[in-house]
């Protein structure tokens, strides 16, 4: 046991959070079983919910800069102006990567491949002449809708993803907490 907590105190040490980790689920196994196991399921279900209840944030980033950029436009900014005041207002991946397209937009001969969608559909309006607000306002609510959608999915696949922690551990010990009582006392009736 002392072995375990020099090499968990080393481990913090240099910074190596997950191989110290193991060593302590490891100290806490060998100490007390029972206390270890159900304190990797608690982890385990805690992981689990949090990856299903935490939305996607570059997505939720992206609809924000685009609804952001044709309030923008709405105000009378030309569309580098009003890039410039969403990824100014927005911090996050999605707004260095509209910030990083709109520097490679003014140089010559940049490629255009992997510029983000803002910049796709304000090209394509711009070069068939249509009105850069209505492109820019659909791009925003088509995101906002695909967002949406994403949430009612995970919202229904939700059900299924809880059967198994409702199966595996909250039903056995509702059973053993209400059917275990009767059984022992009608087992101690019985003389057994």
């Amino acid at each position: 046991m002392l072995f375990g907590a020099t090499l968990l105190c080393l481990a913090l040490w240099l910074g190596r959070h997950r191989i110290a980790a193991s060593i302590a689920s490891l100290m806490l196994l060998s100490a007390a079983p029972i206390v270890a196991i159900v304190a990797v399921l608690g982890v385990g279900a805690a992981l689990v919910i949090r990856r299903v209840v935490r939305p996607s944030i570059s997505d939720d980033d992206e609809a924000l800069l685009a609804e952001l950029t044709a309030l923008g436009l709405t105000a009378g900014l030309t569309f580098a102006a009003a890039i410039d005041a969403a990824t100014t207002a927005v911090p996050g991946e999605a707004s260095s990567t509209l910030r990083r397209a709109g520097r490679r937009e003014h140089a010559p001969g940049s490629p255009l491949l992997d510029d983000p969608g803002l910049f796709v559909v304000a090209r394509r309006a711009l070069a068939t002449g249509a009105p850069l607000l209505p492109a820019v306002s659909g791009y925003a609510a088509a995101l906002r809708s695909e967002d949406r959608s994403r949430q009612i999915n995970a919202a229904r696949r939700l059900p299924v993803k809880l059967l198994f922690p409702l199966a595996l551990l909250i039903l056995p010990g509702f059973l053993v907490l209400t059917v275990g009582p009767a059984v022992l006392g009608s087992l101690e009736r019985l003389g057994l």
